[in-house]
């Protein structure tokens, strides 16, 4: 169950109660049943409780309105670093000097594509598409998809490295 939907259960469980209990504060005081300290005292413990309850309602209600917002500034956020690292990443295959076909291969492979499902995108052979992987890893002067990937976000780590703590 996800948390959104566990806060609206709670929410609404809460209005239930709180309901109830206004309802049971209002009987009271009508039936004129809260007369005596007992009574009195009943009818106060309830009035508390509903008031408390109809308080942690506002309470929660906020919290998920804050909870939502957080999420999508996360989500954006998440969304420009993805972005970032792909313009990253494309800059760097560009920089390699690489033919249209070598460029292809290259993005596809970092993506995580295998030699079998690139052919496929492609429309080439295994055989192609190793030789065009190869290519990319000598221009790139690695011997991996780990270290083209590694490669191509090295700048994106010097860069890291010389920002000084706040």
């Amino acid at each position: 169950m996800n948390k959104e939907l566990m806060a609206k259960l709670t929410m609404l469980l809460l209005l239930g109660c709180s309901l109830f209990f206004a309802i049971d504060v209002i009987v009271d005081v009508v039936s004129g049943e809260s007369q005596d300290s007992i009574g009195i005292l009943h009818l106060v413990v309830e009035t508390i409780a509903t008031i408390a309850i109809l308080i942690s309602l506002v309470i929660l209600r906020d919290y998920v309105k804050v909870s939502r917002r957080q999420e999508s500034e996360m989500r954006e956020s998440l969304a420009r670093l993805k972005q970032g690292l792909s313009d990253l990443i494309l800059n760097r295959v560009t920089k390699l000097e690489l033919t249209p076909a070598e460029s292809e291969v290259a993005i596809l492979t970092i993506k995580g594509f295998s030699i079998s499902e690139i052919g496929a995108l492609r429309g080439t052979s295994e055989g192609t598409v190793k030789a065009q992987q190869h290519a990319v890893y000598q221009k790139a002067g690695v011997s991996s998809r780990a270290e083209l990937i590694l490669e191509c976000i090295e700048d994106a780590v010097d860069r890291s490295s010389e920002v000084k703590p706040l």
